[in-house]
């Protein structure tokens, strides 16, 4: 896992960076602003793992041209970005729940995210059209999530929830002034869509059961669904979807879309080689959980005794 353990370094430093930052916040968003980014520490056990978010500008530092200096400050600004949009999806799913401080603090960190960018990019820079597009994707997506089936009908929007992560492109891309720079930010913008479904729809494999008990949204139990042809808003229950998965190749065809992605990013994998491999690790994740789901089903065809043996020997 190169494309983590080369940057461990420069991850600390901008942690680092953003701890102090926090802490200067006034006395009564501090210490929460503190405890809320520890939650997403990436090189801490048992935290939060936004890799994309934070590693980006490093996967793109070899070939832009910008320094590791500033692909710490960008990492940094990532960081507030994600922090703030996690706060404010929290209070979209759920505003009785959260804490009359909820909102104060998202504010105080989009502040701090809108700021170190600022730092390189003046009010006229095309920078901040892109932070507009990006925006408008982001809210265009969770707005109408519940109502649209995403993965059915339209994946891209599926990646444009986290579309201000591709500020980290057009900030590599814009600091440094070369002829073809402008023309690469299409083809990474493409990627990083890709790169986000993917990823999506792995973090779904592993919370279909929480997302299904939450009402949330999810790339697999859209597939269980389609596959199923329910009509409506009738969702398929918790046995309806463990029969499909334990009864035929879906999760095998959902690897396989995955798969699917991973062959459309070799364009840029002599660009990024960081953001190809981090693909090709979340599609071997997704393969080596339907392979086992294979097994397993493989076993049961063969009778109880040998799924038995499978399990405790």
């Amino acid at each position: 896992m190169q494309w983590l353990s080369n940057y461990e370094g420069e991850l600390g430093q901008a942690f680092t960076k953003a701890e102090h930052i926090l802490s200067a916040l006034p006395d009564t968003f501090s210490g929460p602003a503190l405890e809320y980014l520890d939650k997403f520490h990436v090189l801490k056990e048992d935290r939060s793992k936004n890799y994309i978010c934070y590693l980006l500008p490093f996967w793109l530092h070899d070939n832009s041209g910008v320094s590791i200096h500033d692909c710490e400050n960008f990492a940094v600004a990532n960081i507030f970005g994600m922090m703030y949009y996690h706060l404010i999806d929290e209070l979209m799913d759920d505003p009785s729940s959260q804490s009359p401080l909820h909102l104060p603090l998202a504010n105080f960190i989009q502040y701090e995210f809108i700021q170190s960018y600022s730092n390189y990019f003046p009010s006229n820079s095309p920078f901040w059209s892109y932070y507009k597009k990006y925006v408008t994707e982001w809210a265009e997506a969770v707005t109408h999530e519940q109502l649209r089936d995403y993965f059915q009908d339209n994946p891209i929007a599926i990646a444009h929830k986290a579309a201000p992560v591709k500020l980290s492109i057009v900030s590599s891309l814009l600091l440094i002034e070369r002829n073809d720079n402008h023309k690469l930010i299409p083809l990474l913008e493409d990627a990083v869509n890709t790169v986000l479904i993917t990823l999506q729809m792995l973090d779904d494999w592993e919370d279909w059961e929480k997302d299904l008990q939450e009402g949330s949204y999810n790339c697999l139990i859209s597939m269980v669904q389609n596959n199923l042809e329910l009509r409506g808003e009738r969702r398929p229950n918790p046995e309806e979807i463990r029969q499909a998965l334990t009864a035929s190749d879906l999760l095998l065809q959902y690897a396989q879309r995955a798969e699917t992605h991973h062959e459309s990013l070799e364009a840029i994998r002599s660009y990024s080689p960081h953001l190809y491999e981090f693909h090709d690790f979340l599609c071997k994740n997704l393969q080596q959980a339907a392979r086992q789901l294979e097994k397993e089903r493989s076993l049961l065809y063969q009778g109880g005794l040998a799924y038995w043996l499978s399990k405790n020997t």
